[in-house]
């Protein structure tokens, strides 16, 4: 069940849901978030977001309940060990469960008053959503109670600002079909037959439920290739730092999860050093779940490893001579090297598994993708503005785009990004022609 509501209808929905004792997941998707409310016999069980600070985790640290030291170790627990956060959190954090599920009332109330603000709100029910029947924390939120609470917290609020940017870091099917039919008409003039256009539209939908599924499971973590996985033993073992040249996937799980957890007054990492930082002496703790947990190990060497492993070495080497002239840290231009090329990777992977019909297809959709799932991985992930102009290549006059925009004339053009560091191009000053330089050096050495 989907369709489109406004303000004053979500009540009516939820009522539905009561008194028909429903059980399943409603998503409720306004502008750049869908928040997602677990209703078990009629009754709220649990909420979350796509949006890293609107995450019970985020929630718990912005209230005080428990410490970021406390909540990573138990979000990182979670998730490489098939877990869920509530259970670790009273297991190993000696939260008690009454707090919990204030906490997550509180929450849902928090949720509730922002959807209310909203206009044109998506909704989909999935009564076939697998709810687990014995829950460590279930809110049993009364869904008219919920909206009553909610009503009564707008009205105290100012109204949203209509000029406000939208953006869209949504991968659900809505998003998915206008993407398709914005791939399709930048093809005008290739003939596709008919039977393999309609194969490709499905084709396109399914790696969009893919990447979907991927956003919305909780930080955006990605599955360690075994190379990668083996040099990171390797450095583990013998005490030795490990860098986005060594391993480029763990730097982007470490830093959603660290990031994952976003409350005023926190800080957020931009890169791998104050990602080991704000772990402090957790991070070889976090490192060695990452990396010894069979969830997120790729057991099957990709063929495209080498030349992206390659791609890395490269963007980093010219990165670092040129992160300095434009007054960029060191984590930056770690970002700016490695994080693209995982993403990369991530497209590429899921693109290849399922094929389009022709290979302009394949590129045009490229094109159009790996930004999107940039947004949308970036958003659930809390990632800071750096790193998100980093992995976007948005807006162009960022200093990490300009950054990436340089990298690509020293290192050579990202597939897929090129077209979008377009406007970041910029007539160099003779401080960056002779950073330019050095980059060059600095890759030829690689």
């Amino acid at each position: 069940m989907s369709g489109t509501l406004d303000r004053l209808h979500i009540g009516d929905l939820l009522e539905w849901l009561r008194l028909t004792r429903a059980s399943g997941r409603l998503l409720l998707t306004a502008g750049a978030i869908t928040r997602s409310l677990d209703v078990k016999r009629g009754k709220i069980a649990f909420v979350s977001s796509s949006q890293a600070s609107e995450r019970l985790a985020s929630w718990l640290l912005r209230q005080h309940v428990a410490s970021h030291r406390t909540l990573l170790r138990a979000l990182a627990v979670s998730q490489t060990q098939a877990e869920q956060f509530t259970t670790v959190l009273v297991r190993d954090g000696a939260v008690e469960v009454e707090v919990l599920v204030e906490s997550g009332r509180s929450l849902a109330t928090a949720l509730a008053t922002r959807i209310m603000q909203e206009e044109g709100v998506q909704f989909t029910f999935k009564p076939d959503w697998p709810m687990p029947e014995n829950l460590m924390v279930d809110l049993q939120l009364d869904c008219s109670n919920l909206i009553m609470q909610a009503a009564y917290q707008v009205d105290t609020l100012p109204p949203p600002d209509p000029n406000k940017a939208v953006v869209v870091a949504n991968l659900d099917s809505k998003t998915m079909e206008k993407l398709f039919w914005t791939i399709v008409a930048e093809l005008e003039g290739e003939q596709i037959e008919a039977a393999s256009f309609g194969e490709a539209y499905q084709v396109f939908l399914k790696v969009g439920a893919l990447l979907d599924r991927w956003i919305s499971q909780g930080p955006p973590l990605l599955p360690i290739g075994p190379a990668e996985n083996a040099r990171v033993r390797t450095l583990v073992e013998s005490g030795a730092t490990v860098t986005v040249e060594d391993a480029p996937t763990l730097v982007w799980d470490v830093l959603c999860l660290v990031n994952c957890i976003d409350a005023p007054g926190h800080p957020r990492a931009t890169g791998p050093r104050e990602a080991w930082a704000i772990a402090g002496s957790d991070a070889s703790f976090l490192v060695k779940l990452l990396v010894e947990s069979p969830r997120w190990q790729r057991t099957v060497r990709e063929e495209a490893e080498d030349a992206l492993r390659r791609m890395v070495l490269r963007r980093a080497a010219a990165a670092r001579p040129l992160a300095a002239v434009l007054g960029v840290s060191e984590d930056v231009a770690d970002s700016v090297a490695a994080l693209p090329v995982v993403l990369l990777e991530l497209v590429i992977t899921a693109l290849a598994t399922n094929p389009l019909a022709s290979a302009a297809m394949q590129r045009c959709a490229l094109h159009h993708l790996l930004p999107q799932v940039g947004v949308a991985a970036g958003v659930a992930a809390g990632l800071p503005d750096a790193v998100m102009a980093a992995i976007t290549a948005s807006p162009p006059t960022h200093p990490a785009v300009q950054l990436a925009s340089l990298v690509e004339q020293v290192a050579g053009a990202l597939p897929g990004f090129s077209h979008l560091l377009q406007a970041a191009a910029r007539r160099p000053t003779p401080s960056i022609r002779a950073a330019l330089a050095r980059a060059r050096d600095a890759v030829a050495a690689v």
